[in-house]
């Protein structure tokens, strides 16, 4: 299906502030941003989200009035690639804009790898990860004079408030300095999926609810899309911090669709788009352009200017780069992607074509003259679309989505131009996000929240475990109760079991558990020789070989073994990697199947066998199969399955029936990965990690809703 949507650009009032705290007289300030930082003079204490449109300067909206009180702030991103390019663009930001005053800002980006090169050389004698990063923020921000500013991903500010850095039993070793923080900048909050934002917001609320001689934190910046219904009552009814949308005040005069040029006194952020809308199924986008697409595909990016391909699949990365890179003799064809991510800065400045995925969806700046993109899922078109920024002329692009999906846009009526406000509301009721299971709120992310506040008890003196048991679960209760009945302990401890092992380890990281294979990537060019990857992933596109970790060792060059060392705990596998394999004619790599061990067989015949009653349990090991067995099989597989029969230690939840009609039973999606698992001569299927709670969730929610049905209940 073929539809081609004409899309009214978007523009922004601008307005002559001489008080504005950027220097110089060219700077006119948005509305949003005179609004964000009125907030920041006049209430000493807010959760603030800034939902104003992608390229409207939502950066600027923080950065202006958090330099101009000199204070400390933690700016949080979803990437480690975005914050090291919001490292340069801050800093850049802070010599032109402030320069009288950003001299004086020190900017720290914070991941595992600064903290394990950049600043293990600044500290030799720290010996881990969490040893560094306590006396980094100790010298900058007890010791040096002056305000500092804090990059970091969710998962290490996780990791930090709730003591996992830092040496069992000892106080001392925890990242105190996180307490001096004054504001807490969360970018892209609305990319995050429904564990990862009550994750987050449940740790916020905490902080900005301690005394100010325990933690300093009193303002909460969100810079996010319009927030939901369900996000807007809670951060009215549950962050303790009083709730403000920036943009609601004047949103109907500040913000408005043009067609043609910008009015005076306004500046496009978005352009008006041609948008060519087509269909294709997930991670078999690439089919389609390289197939029945090609002339078009091949035409469109040999049109003068600078063309991008954001995909979702590393292997699609793979064959239109290769495919393109042959075809456009003169023009620089570039990728980035997790495994090509070096020379990022000069790719961008010099491409012609660029071919990537999502390391390009956010955040990192660079100019676009069209576009071809897939959309598995709202935010992703809605983030990949908005990739064509701040120019005001007329621009192309073409979107590959599902079938449902391209019917609804294909019937959205228009005499003209189409406001992007009517397209986004298309897209709301047009896809379905699979991972929106509202008890999960109750049954998991409680429990989560109950064990870090027992864990604060246990760590506290009588007198004070009780207070912090007491404002814990009123907390709890404020976050996640919502209910009819309302929770109760009882609730929380029914999923303790659960919780107990492996979930807890699931849950207590930011993202949540999954299987991580070590990745030596043999590519003479590769800037990030050893990593970690999604071991399923690889199995399905990767061309890799696996070794015990003892040839592992002998295996990597000695320059890579601390990388090794530091990453190896935290894996399943290890393998070399030297591409992907070619798909077949639709999409698809290998075949990954599951195969039952005497303990999962002893769980589904016997106390898990009733599929109404069945939780998610922790595994000690799991077969695994891998087809085909031709030119693309991965003769190794006997080193992954020593490492996979014991000592795994991963959530999982089964269930009866093939991995399709499963999906399609509960309504599941493209991205809730199912799994094959032979049990004996019956088919089931399996969901590992975060995943497997999420099945289970949508299980119980399912016979839940038949229940009421059955009562006479009308849902």
């Amino acid at each position: 299906m073929n539809a081609t949507l004409p899309l009214s650009g978007v523009e922004l009032r601008r307005h002559d502030d001489p008080t504005y705290p950027v220097e110089g007289d060219t700077f006119e300030p948005y509305g949003h941003q005179q609004d964000l930082r009125e907030l920041f003079d006049t209430s000493d204490e807010f959760l603030a989200v800034n939902d104003s449109p992608t390229g409207g300067g939502k950066t600027m909206s923080w950065l202006a009035p958090v330099v101009e009180r000199g204070e400390h702030a933690l700016a949080v991103y979803p990437t480690n690639a975005l914050i090291h390019d919001q490292y340069d663009q801050l800093t850049d930001e802070l010599e032109e804009s402030f320069p009288k005053v950003g001299t004086d800002v020190e900017v720290l980006p914070i991941t595992a790898e600064t903290l394990r090169t950049r600043y293990a050389t600044e500290y030799p004698k720290a010996e881990t990860n969490g040893e560094r990063l306590q006396r980094l923020l100790r010298t900058y921000v007890h010791q040096r004079q002056g305000p500092v500013l804090v990059l970091t991903n969710p998962d290490i500010l996780v990791m930090m408030r709730r003591h996992i850095y830092g040496r069992s039993g000892d106080p001392g070793s925890r990242i105190r300095q996180l307490n001096e923080l004054e504001t807490v900048v969360v970018d892209e909050f609305h990319r995050a999926d429904r564990k990862e934002q009550n994750t987050l917001l449940f740790a916020l609320d905490e902080m900005y609810d301690l005394p100010e001689y325990q933690c300093a934190l009193s303002k909460v910046v969100l810079l996010s899309a319009t927030p939901t219904t369900r996000l807007e009552h809670r951060f009215e009814e549950a962050m303790s911090a009083s709730y403000h949308r920036v943009t609601a005040r004047r949103e109907t005069v500040e913000e408005r669709p043009f067609d043609e040029t910008p009015t005076d006194g306004w500046s496009a952020v978005m352009p008006p788009v041609d948008l060519d809308v087509r269909s294709a199924s997930t991670f078999d986008t690439a089919s389609e352009l390289l197939g029945a697409d090609w002339e078009d595909t091949e035409a469109f990016a040999k049109r003068s200017g600078r063309t991008v391909f954001i995909l979702d699949g590393i292997h699609e990365v793979d064959e239109v780069y290769t495919r393109l890179s042959s075809a456009l003799d003169e023009q620089t064809v570039v990728r980035i992607d997790g495994f090509h991510r070096g020379d990022a800065e000069e790719k961008l400045d010099d491409f012609d074509v660029l071919v990537s995925n999502s390391a390009v969806e956010v955040g990192i700046d660079f100019s676009v003259d069209r576009l071809v993109f897939s959309a598995p899922d709202r935010a992703s078109f809605v983030q990949r679309l908005g990739r064509l920024r701040t120019k005001s002329e007329r621009q192309s692009a073409r979107c590959y989505v599902p079938s449902t999906v391209a019917a609804s846009i294909s019937e959205i009526e228009h005499d003209g131009r189409v406001p992007r406000v009517r397209l986004i509301e298309v897209l709301e009721d047009a896809y379905h996000d699979p991972r929106e299971f509202e008890s999960f709120d109750w049954r998991y992310s409680a429990a989560e929240a109950y064990y870090h506040v027992e864990r604060r008890a246990r760590d506290a003196n009588s007198e004070r475990a009780e207070e912090i048991r007491e404002k814990g679960w009123a907390r709890i209760l404020r976050h996640f109760s919502g209910g009819d009945p309302p929770l109760t302990r009882s609730d929380v401890e029914t999923h303790a079991d659960v919780i107990d092992s492996a979930a807890e380890r699931t849950l207590q990281w930011y993202r949540g558990g999954s299987l991580q294979a070590l990745v030596y990537d043999r590519d003479p060019g590769a800037d990030e020789p050893i990593k970690t990857y999604d071991l399923f992933y690889l199995l399905r596109y990767g061309d890799v070989e696996f070794f015990s970790r003892s040839d592992f060792d002998k295996l990597v060059p000695e320059d890579h073994a601390d990388d090794v060392s530091h990453l190896a705990p935290y894996v399943t596998g290890y393998c070399t990697y030297d591409g992907t394999i070619e798909t077949n004619d639709d999409g698809y790599g290998r075949s990954v199947r599951l195969q039952a061990i005497p303990e999962i067989y002893s769980w589904l015949r016997g106390d898990g066998a009733d599929e109404g009653t069945r939780k998610p349990r922790e595994l000690d090991g799991i077969g695994i199969d891998v087809d085909p067995d031709g030119a693309d099989r991965i003769t190794s597989i006997a080193h992954l399955r020593d490492e996979m029969d014991e000592d795994l230690d991963v959530l999982c939840y089964a269930l009866k029936g093939n991995p399709s009609k499963v999906k399609n039973r509960y309504d599941l999606g493209t991205f809730l990965f199912l799994y094959p698992l032979t049990l004996g001569d019956e088919q089931w299927c399996v969901a590992l990690g975060l995943d497997a709670l999420y099945l289970h969730c949508a299980v119980q929610e399912s016979q839940n809703a038949v229940d009421l049905e059955s009562l006479g209940i009308d849902l």
